[in-house]
């Protein structure tokens, strides 16, 4: 049963033709030891090898068609992979086989693509390439949120609403809508954290402005009420301003489930910077300080 064993073992990996001249090679493999191993010995050993070898391999080309050798050396792999439990590769045989061309035309390449597909490879940086296409499709249906793309609503009860003047002239905000301060306790040889307070945001808002000075206007009348110049101070109701930032759009509401922030501030302070060497616009840095943190505005 050597012989039929060294065929079966070759014929799932090589072909049928490839398995039955390596089968014969086995089975004569001691030709050279019963002759006696002299170099006359071994070397009509070696013409009875290769003309078994070449008998065998001529008689399957004869009277075994092509594709019927494709048929049995993937039948016979297709077997071993189900009786290991390997039933995809086995699948992968027979579609490799191009036995199902007939019924199915264009058939015979998948599996060589679908082995492609699921092979890891450093190309894709260890991954296989499905799994890279999975990554890139989820990357791809992902919406992200363009930094240049942004509403800013201002109003207050001093001046009414400021919107459009606000959305034609600023340039750039800089804010941080959420600060938490805490403070470190040590017990033992530990330490926990307190959470102190959450801090009021400062909004910064980079601005131009026109040959009126409307900015500059609307700013001064807030300022102005805050802090009068005969040394008195107003009330929060006259000078609050509603400032609202709406992320990732830049037309009136705001994408469903998108991000925004809304608070109540009052002016801080402006920054002006004028030169004649430069001929630029004229830009403003306007500093605005919430109110009080606890109120819904």
């Amino acid at each position: 049963m050597s012989l039929y064993d060294n065929i079966a073992k070759s014929l799932s990996t090589k072909g049928l033709t490839t398995a039955i001249g390596n089968g014969t090679d086995s089975a004569l493999s001691g030709l050279k030891g019963a002759l006696g191993g002299t170099p006359f010995g071994n070397a009509v050993a070696n013409v009875a090898t290769s003309m078994a070898r070449n008998a065998a391999v001529g008689l399957v080309n004869k009277y075994v068609p092509g594709k019927m050798q494709r048929l049995v050396a993937s039948g016979t792999g297709a077997l071993g992979d189900v009786m290991n439990g390997d039933f995809g590769n086995a699948g992968l045989r027979v579609l490799d086989s191009g036995i199902l061309s007939d019924f199915l035309p264009g058939m015979e390449g998948v599996g060589a693509q679908a082995r492609f597909m699921s092979t890891p490879t450093p190309l894709f940086g260890g991954i296989s390439p499905a799994e890279a296409r999975s990554i890139y499709q989820e990357q791809r249906s992902n919406e992200f949120c363009r930094k240049n793309l942004w509403l800013i609503e201002v109003s207050s009860r001093l001046t009414g609403d400021a919107s459009s003047s606000f959305n034609m002239f600023a340039t750039d905000i800089d804010y941080s809508p959420m600060t938490i301060t805490g403070e470190k306790r040590k017990i033992g040889a530990a330490h926990i954290d307190l959470v102190n307070s959450s801090d009021p945001t400062e909004l910064r808002i980079t601005t131009m402005d026109d040959t009126s000075g409307t900015i500059k206007h609307w700013f001064k009348d807030h300022s102005e009420a805050c802090a009068s110049g005969d040394g008195t101070v107003g009330l929060p109701s006259d000078y609050a301003i509603k400032i609202k930032i709406v992320h990732g759009s830049v037309a009136g509401g705001h994408v469903v489930g998108g991000y925004h922030t809304l608070g109540q501030f009052r002016t801080g302070n402006i920054d002006m910077n004028l030169s004649r060497k430069e001929d630029g616009l004229e830009e403003l840095q306007l500093t605005f300080v919430q109110l009080d943190t606890f109120i819904n505005p």
